[in-house]
């Protein structure tokens, strides 16, 4: 069957099909936008992080600093014994209470607790019975995540480095022909 008696050749086909494409794509992006912009849903809306509280019993939060999506929820995991969560700072405006109880009440391994982080801005929060061991963390809400730029060209090598090295040629190569010498004309050890 010739592409006149179907009704439709391989090129109009492939025009329909990417007409279609770029109208459901369209419909997708506008979709988007309008929830963002209408304030019910954040880039980050959906997604979790895990920060776990006194990983194997030490004194920490792991992770210490982390860097979120507005609108990601973070499930905070006891691992040990004793700690609480009490907010130190937080944006303006900004609703985060910590853990019930504020710096009273202590939580023991397998207590879970959950915030949603919508207000962009800096968050910091300790355990206060060990804020003096260094139990502290920050959460970073931003619009985007940002990645550290890529080292451009090859990692620069100290010049101690390189001294070290030629150094360390010298020697290798003067052993070496120490052994050959003694070896190739250092006499007989069999008498």
């Amino acid at each position: 069957m010739s592409s006149d008696e179907s009704g439709m050749g391989r090129r109009g086909f492939l025009r329909a099909a990417a007409g279609a494409t770029a109208a459901t794509g369209a419909v997708g992006t506008a979709t988007a936008q309008e929830e963002t912009e209408s304030g019910d849903d954040y880039p980050g809306s959906g997604q979790t992080e895990e920060v776990v509280v006194g990983p194997g019993g030490s004194l920490v939060f792991e992770a210490e600093n982390l860097q979120i999506l507005q609108g990601t929820t973070v499930d905070f995991v006891w691992d040990s014994d004793g700690h609480n969560i009490v907010v130190e700072s937080q944006p303006e405006g900004a609703n985060w209470e910590g853990t019930e109880g504020g710096s009273e009440e202590l939580y023991d391994e397998g207590h879970e607790y959950s915030h949603t982080f919508e207000m962009l801005g800096t968050y910091e929060y300790v355990c206060v019975p060990h804020k003096g061991a260094g139990m502290v963390g920050t959460i970073e809400v931003v619009e985007e995540i940002s990645t550290p730029a890529p080292a451009s060209g090859p990692p620069e090598i100290p010049d101690s480095a390189k001294t070290l090295g030629i150094a360390a040629t010298i020697g290798m190569g003067s052993t070496l022909g120490l052994a050959y010498f003694l070896m190739r004309f250092g006499g007989d050890y069999d008498s």
